[in-house]
């Protein structure tokens, strides 16, 4: 055919997250008949068919639908309101990851913390697997689907065939060899490397830009975008599409270990510093091992199913995990400004925790030339403090039972080379600070920061900020599995509940509108601090062992919780205690959003 013969035919592709996805359509389209050349670009997401006239558009298009992607107008970019709709799913999806990780859920990925337990390396690696099944969810499912095509007609009908999982199997096995080799090697390097702190929010910064901008690119919002995107190297791509019999899954999955990825990067210098290449290959065998339950399902979901059903799954899987993982990426982008020091954004709710100022400045607490400053540890949340500077301080921090978390039990302070791990009780900190400002510290993490004011002698009290009274999110549930529903003894009503060291119980309380209340709030549990606070009464409940009796005429719903922020509870208050509907209230205060008021807003 001479080459007047041939038409050059354009169509844009939404889908394609990788240079693996161009290596697919290109060789989905040259099977057809009619086809000379095709060349498809992930960065812009044209693809450029060269073909004659009998190939037409409607069998190209169903044949780029069959290899798992969408069809686009004009560019692969959408609609204005498809774009914003989808920013706004995915900074919610963040506010929320924040919220849990604020509630002791690790959402975050791990940076460098010597003596975290197996287990934690477990749960995070469940966590990021939304991850793995966006950063390789196409490659799996090639591996996974390519077991299905090399089938015989007659045994691929069998849909729970072995031979439909083993693919699966072997590429999950290469993954799980990789990381454990992987881990021995930077653990053993960890032997005689320790990273500062520094350069793990360094780290995080470049792993927290790169996955934001692949989950972006997954959903082909900005195709500008992609050109900044670390690309897998075309040998590797043909290898995959080229490895789908025989024991090419194992060696796909193998190398899947050693491609560019942020939450594996950050696991890594956990490994790393171990210093041990035992204990940091088995850090990341089990951090594998928490990643695929849920990359192995895919996977095998997608061999089973066929046709529009396996597209559509697998279209719904993507685009839910590249929200998920842009969300991720907003949370490790903001770790690792707080790790570095560098956060542009305020910590809010400055408290003053040294001695009060006194007229004509702000004066502290000294005690043998030492400013002696208190606080006291919470489970999501640190104490901003102002001092004086170039007087050294001694800065106690009490951790009650209970305060102390995998997230906040290692406190950092670049400013003053200060990296401190929590043990229950007192625990002191000396530094000196050498020049007036505010300084930021966080938790090893990056998620629980707060401040540090330096002021200059003699400045006045008005110039420093006055503690805050706003609430923040404490992003707890409430417990819904009982209700204590008050009882009506003649002119008034009694309802009983107890504080115990798993929290309220019942943690839902009824009562009827404008009935004087006897409210018995019976103590139980072994913590220090037993205060409760009722917000809406701007109330502090000084309790003891036993019955605490609480006398109140309730006329609307509200809140109650224990001074440590561990506990939430909720009154529903209605205007017939006889009629009530107990799945709708249980429903109601597992919807409200639990708040964290600091002290002085009950001054």
């Amino acid at each position: 055919m001479k080459s007047r013969d041939v038409r050059i035919e354009t169509l844009w592709v939404r889908g394609m997250s990788c240079t693996h996805c161009e290596e697919r359509i290109e060789k989905a389209i040259v099977a057809l008949a009619g086809v000379k050349s095709c060349k498809a670009n992930y960065v812009s997401g044209c693809v450029e068919i060269g073909c004659a006239e009998k190939a037409t558009t409607a069998a190209m298009t169903r044949a780029i639908e069959d290899a798992g992607y969408t069809m686009a107008e004009g560019g692969c970019a959408g609609k204005g309101t498809r774009i914003a709709g989808t920013l706004v799913v995915i900074v919610g999806s963040f506010v929320l990851l924040q919220l849990f990780g604020k509630s002791g859920v690790a959402v975050s990925f791990p940076v460098v913390q010597v003596g975290m337990g197996y287990g934690m390396a477990l749960l995070i690696g469940l966590i990021t697997s939304v991850h793995c099944v966006a950063m390789c969810g196409g490659i799996n499912l090639s591996q996974s689907l390519g077991g299905v095509r090399s089938l015989e007609a007659g045994r691929a009908r069998r849909a729970f065939s072995l031979a439909r999982l083993m693919p699966g199997v072997l590429y999950n096995g290469g993954r799980l060899v990789s990381y454990t080799l992987v881990g021995a090697s930077v653990g053993a390097l960890g032997s005689v490397l320790t990273p500062s702190g520094q350069f793990q929010g360094i780290v995080m910064l470049a792993a927290g830009v790169f996955m934001t901008i692949m989950g972006i690119n997954m959903l082909g919002l900005f195709p500008a975008l992609r050109r900044l995107t670390l690309f897998l190297p075309k040998a590797f791509t043909r290898s995959v599409e080229a490895g789908k019999r025989g024991r090419g899954p194992l060696v796909i999955g193998f190398l899947n270990g050693f491609m560019p990825c942020g939450p594996l990067q950050a696991m890594q210098l956990f490994a790393l510093s171990t210093g041990s290449a035992v204990r940091g290959g088995i850090s990341m065998f089990v951090f594998c091992l928490g990643t695929i339950p849920l990359v192995f399902s895919l996977g095998a979901a997608s061999g089973i199913l066929s046709g529009v059903k396996g597209r559509d799954f697998s279209r719904r899987v993507t685009y839910a995990g590249a929200v998920l993982i842009a969300a991720m990426g907003l949370g490790m982008l903001s770790n690792g400004w707080n790790l570095t020091g560098a956060s542009p954004f305020d910590a809010g709710g400055l408290a003053v925790a040294s001695a009060p100022a006194n007229t004509g400045g702000f004066t502290p607490k000294i005690e043998g030339g030492v400013q002696i400053v208190n606080s006291t540890l919470m489970p999501n949340r640190y104490p901003a403090i102002v001092v004086q500077e170039g007087i050294p301080v001694r800065w106690t921090i009490a951790a009650p039972p209970g305060s102390i978390n995998g997230c906040n039990n290692r406190l950092v302070a670049r400013e003053y080379g200060i990296e401190h791990t929590f043990k229950p009780g007192d625990n002191v900190i000396e530094f000196t600070p050498g020049r007036s400002g505010r300084f930021r510290y966080s938790c090893w993490m990056g998620m629980i920061s707060s401040t540090i004011t330096v002021v200059a002698e003699g400045m006045d009290a008005a110039d420093i900020p006055e503690p805050s009274r706003a609430p923040t999110p404490a992003g707890l549930t409430i417990k819904t599995d009982e209700v204590a529903v008050a009882k009506i003894v003649r002119n008034y009503q009694t309802v009983d509940i107890r504080l115990t060291d798993d929290g309220f119980s019942p943690a839902v309380v009824v009562m009827q509108r404008e009935l004087p209340t006897l409210w018995n709030i019976v103590i139980e549990t072994r913590a220090e601090d037993t205060r409760i606070l009722f917000p809406a009464y701007r109330a502090m409940l000084d309790t003891e062992t036993g019955e605490n009796p609480v006398q109140i005429i309730p006329t609307a719903d509200f809140e109650f919780s224990t001074r440590n922020n561990l506990f939430y509870g909720y009154v529903k208050v209605v205007d017939n205690i006889d009629a009530i509907d107990v799945k709708a209230i249980q429903a109601e205060a597992a919807a409200v959003q639990t708040l964290i008021y600091p002290d002085a807003y009950f001054d």
